[in-house]
């Protein structure tokens, strides 16, 4: 049986001491959980290799790479075929780690095709990852003016973007790709928001989900990365449906108010065995208040609110 992220029901319980409120009048009362078993949600293909990782899959799948070269400003055979055997050997020195070289290729074959979108994509992601995000915003800004429903184009405009700390550009490009989501053109209900690097080689992912109102009903999830790949944690905030509905039932003045909960998967080889909850909220947190909160738990982690066994799996 698999497990899917948490979904809490509730019983009696004060939030007046954990609540974060929003325009919330006093201390109210809300039922206290009763986690329902149910899927885990898979953590999403790391679209931006760790130091000593093998090279994983963009993190949006099942869509239609841009192929190479494609758009180059020729029909001669014998030139599309030179390309493609340049574009092979790029990929090739890429696998193997010489990203130098490897760009080398892939610029030189933009030089001579300029909208050939393959090597736009992969001289993006090896610049992104030498931490050149201006380049990697130049590169990925063209394919994604030559292929504006590429989902892997925006979202590595939104890692970059977020990672040049360009707030209103990030709201901009989330706003397009909800938009390209609801048209069912992206594969997938969340994407990679963040890439934070850490101590020891460490990447904490940040990943959002289009509809929290949707099961899982997660909002925002963080996960921590060794630099073999591994997962060390893993926090979710989440929206409560049956909180929430207690909480307006109980409270008529609360009729807007939603239910959030920020919570930990603890792991054990890869598989989680108990759910911590440090934080219940009144209101959604914004993404760099519960960025701030993840970061805080992976430091200095309080006692959680309350913590529940997980089955194991069947």
């Amino acid at each position: 049986m698999k497990l899917r992220p948490l979904v809490l029901l509730f019983a009696i319980g004060s939030l007046a001491t954990h609540a974060q409120t929003t325009n919330a009048p006093g201390p109210v009362t809300v039922p206290a959980p009763k986690p329902a078993v149910v899927d885990v949600p898979q953590p999403p293909q790391l679209g931006q290799p760790v130091a000593g990782a093998p090279a994983p899959k963009p993190a949006v799948v099942d869509v239609p790479q841009p192929g190479q070269p494609a758009s180059t400003a020729t029909t001669d055979p014998a030139k599309i075929a030179e390309f493609q055997r340049r574009f092979a050997q790029g990929q090739e020195l890429e696998q193997e780690g010489k990203l130098t070289e490897a760009l080398a290729v892939f610029d030189g074959i933009i030089a001579d095709a300029p909208n050939a979108k393959g090597s736009l994509r992969e001289a993006g992601l090896i610049t992104f990852r030498q931490g050149d995000f201006a380049r990697a915003d130049g590169y990925f800004e063209k394919l994604h003016l030559l292929v504006p429903d590429y989902p892997m184009a925006i979202e590595s405009l939104i890692q970059i973007n977020q990672a040049m700390k360009r707030d209103v550009k990030v709201a901009i490009l989330i706003r397009e790709f909800r938009d390209l989501y609801t048209a069912g053109k992206v594969p997938k209900p969340y994407f990679v928001r963040e890439r934070i690097s850490l101590d020891q080689g460490d990447q904490l992912v940040m990943t959002e989900f289009f509809d929290y109102l949707q099961p899982p009903n997660t909002v925002w999830m963080g996960e921590r990365f060794d630099s073999t790949g591994a997962r060390k944690r893993w926090f979710l905030l989440n929206y409560e449906p049956d909180a929430t509905k207690a909480l307006r039932a109980k409270h008529p003045e609360l009729a807007q108010a939603e239910v959030f909960n920020l919570y930990e998967y603890v792991m054990k080889d890869d598989q989680p065995t108990e759910i911590d909850v440090y934080k219940n909220y009144i209101g959604r947190p914004d993404y760099q208040k519960t960025r701030m909160d993840m970061l805080a738990l992976f430091v200095n982690p309080p006692k959680p609110i309350y913590s529940v066994a997980v089955p194991a799996q069947q």
